[in-house]
């Protein structure tokens, strides 16, 4: 560990409220991008495209987290350390299957 790292860990920060409310976000749809300089979430959620079963989905935007590569770094290691606690706690966690759109049925003239 570097002197600068030393450093670091031996500051404490302190969370505070911010001026303003802080927004709290769903999302289960994400889109990257990314510069030299960093890299961006782009948030959204999976909404029905329209009232009938066959419509599909659509993304609703949610908002954009972007944030330094070191930042984006730490985030990834801090997700990789979360996941793996819980599937220790509660098994592998799988993607979602979504069952296939039920078709109505006509109905028989007799």
């Amino acid at each position: 560990m570097d002197a600068d790292n030393t450093q670091l860990e031996k500051v404490k920060f302190e969370w505070i409220e911010g001026k303003e409310a802080t927004p709290e976000l769903y999302t289960n749809y994400i889109h990257t991008s990314w510069t030299l300089y960093d890299v961006s979430l782009l948030l959204g959620q999976l909404v029905p495209a329209g009232k009938e079963l066959n419509e599909g989905f659509r993304v609703e935007k949610r908002g954009v987290v972007t944030m330094a590569w070191p930042q984006a770094k730490a985030l990834r290691d801090t997700l990789t350390a979360v996941v793996a606690s819980y599937e220790k706690e509660n098994g592998e966690i799988n993607p979602i299957k979504l069952p296939p759109v039920p078709t109505p049925s006509k109905p028989s003239i007799t």
